[in-house]
């Protein structure tokens, strides 16, 4: 049930960023649409892993490998949001 809930979460991320992208009418090419989905898939993975850990009973490894897959994952996040989907000033 937890790998439907996740998949539901990271597409719904995922359909949100499209609507504010056009809502902002933001210029995205693809290769920064490439960069957020590898980055959406990278999240998944992280929050499969720590999912993964829980089911077999490991919980310090979940918590372990979580912070630091987690940590990148977040620093993906921020780069994404500051970079790609930051509106851009004019000055």
């Amino acid at each position: 049930m937890a790998h439907l809930i996740i998949g539901a979460l990271l597409t719904a991320i995922f359909i949100s960023l499209i609507l504010h992208a056009r809502k902002k009418h933001l210029r995205i090419t693809w290769w920064q649409w490439l960069v957020t989905i590898l980055g959406l898939l990278y999240t998944g993975f992280v929050l499969e892993v720590i999912v993964s850990f829980l089911e077999e009973g490991a919980e310090r490894a979940a918590l372990v490998i979580g912070l630091i897959l987690g940590f990148i994952a977040i620093i993906w996040a921020v780069f994404l949001g500051r970079f790609v989907f930051a509106r851009k000033s004019k000055s």
